[in-house]
């Protein structure tokens, strides 16, 4: 747009320049000189007519003064032949218009200046934003990076504290007694440790007070393996299965009780059983804490 403004105004330039030198010549012209002129003149009104049209609608131009000339003008360029004087009027208005015209194009060159320079302006204050935003995404994304770190390390050190409470408040049991009996037919029990003659198994053991341990319901499980490695079961107890360390274990019995702070109670099994052989069988305890399964107690019986 600019450039095309400068090559007009430099049109009008030379074209004013002209119609300045004509109005400087006094001497009378011939006819010919006339109509030459006067050629020449049409061909320099071709040449702004378009931008005229333009003008009659700029609010910019004074409107009335240019309809006035434009009307006048075309008038004498619509006649064949046309006098001296009026060749002088109608170079008179081509030099009003183009004067009019060099002084708004020459406003229209500054306002366009301006906005250039303010466009420039504007571009580098929001190239200097742009960077600054750039930055400050980029100490966003490393603080939210470094928060996410941070998140995480006390994600682990919540579970490894959860895990330490957890297993610090699990059960503790002392005073393992595990008795073995022959019971007659009158249902007395005479204890033995002849495998042979094992009806009955006895097993208790107290739970220690934990201040840790939260006092209410407690679920255990016992298990009892043979020599053989077989998980033991009794006629007069439901065995079932429990998971521990994600994977599931077969129990000989399990039960609920409930547990008081501050008090130590002494717990006893007692488990019937036709099938007993010699060797080593070990009894193991586990508690179902809220999150995983733990073992609390073990014992070893040997059976002759």
């Amino acid at each position: 747009m600019k450039s095309k403004l400068i090559v007009v105004l430099s049109a009008l330039v030379l074209s004013l320049s002209g119609f300045m030198l004509y109005d400087s010549l006094n001497n009378e012209l011939s006819q010919a000189e006339i109509q030459e002129q006067f050629s020449d003149l049409k061909s320099d009104y071709e040449f702004i007519q378009k931008d005229l049209e333009v003008a009659v609608n700029d609010v910019n131009f004074s409107n009335k003064e240019i309809i006035a000339q434009k009307k006048r003008i075309e008038t004498l360029l619509k006649k064949n032949n046309i006098s001296q004087d009026e060749l002088l009027e109608a170079k008179r208005i081509m030099r009003n218009i183009s004067q009019t015209f060099i002084k708004n194009y020459q406003n229209k060159v500054i306002i366009l200046n301006n906005q250039v320079t303010t466009l420039d302006t504007e571009k580098q204050k929001l190239r200097e934003e742009n960077e600054k935003i750039t930055t400050e995404v980029v100490v966003l994304k490393d603080k939210v990076s470094e928060l996410d770190r941070k998140i995480e390390s006390e994600k682990i050190i919540s579970k490894k504290k959860d895990e330490l409470i957890n297993y610090a408040s699990k059960l503790s049991l002392s005073n393992f007694m595990l008795r073995s009996f022959k019971v007659r037919n009158s249902g007395k029990e005479v204890e033995t440790d002849k495998a042979s003659r094992i009806d009955r198994i006895k097993f208790s053991f107290d739970i220690n007070d934990n201040i840790l341990a939260k006092s209410g319901q407690k679920l255990i499980y016992m298990l009892i393996k043979k020599p053989s490695g077989e998980i033991v079961t009794f006629s007069n107890r439901a065995s079932g299965t429990f998971n521990f360390n994600n994977r599931k274990m077969l129990y000989s019995d399990k039960t609920t009780f409930n547990y008081e702070k501050g008090q130590s109670p002494k717990l006893e099994f007692v488990w019937d059983n036709e099938d007993f052989s010699r060797g080593d069988y070990i009894m193991e305890v586990y508690e179902q804490m809220p999150t995983n399964t733990v073992l609390i107690g073990k014992v070893t019986k040997t059976l002759e």
